[in-house]
């Protein structure tokens, strides 16, 4: 199974910001604000996500909670399948 994660490229997370906090700028990730509240972040496997708490905390922003955007082996799946398509063409 773990193997079988190691394949992700990347992985999106949900993360829920406390109320009020300045809008966020995070160098090096692809990212948006979903609402005021809650940050979504695309995080590349060798960037690791620790970059990401420490840029928001250097901004004054307290992260409350986070979690996966999706289940990853259903995005393993989605990966896979979409590189078997794009093999195809």
């Amino acid at each position: 199974m773990k193997a079988l994660l190691a394949k992700l490229k990347s992985e999106t997370f949900i993360l829920d910001l406390a109320p009020k906090s300045p809008l966020p700028k995070l160098d090096g990730y692809q990212y948006r604000l979903v609402d005021t509240a809650t940050l979504e972040v695309e995080v590349l496997r060798e960037q690791g996500i620790n970059s990401v708490f420490t840029q928001l905390s250097e901004q004054g922003i307290q992260v409350l909670s986070m979690r996966n955007k999706a289940n990853r082996l259903e995005e393993l799946f989605v990966s896979l399948v979409n590189e078997k398509q794009g093999d195809r063409a």
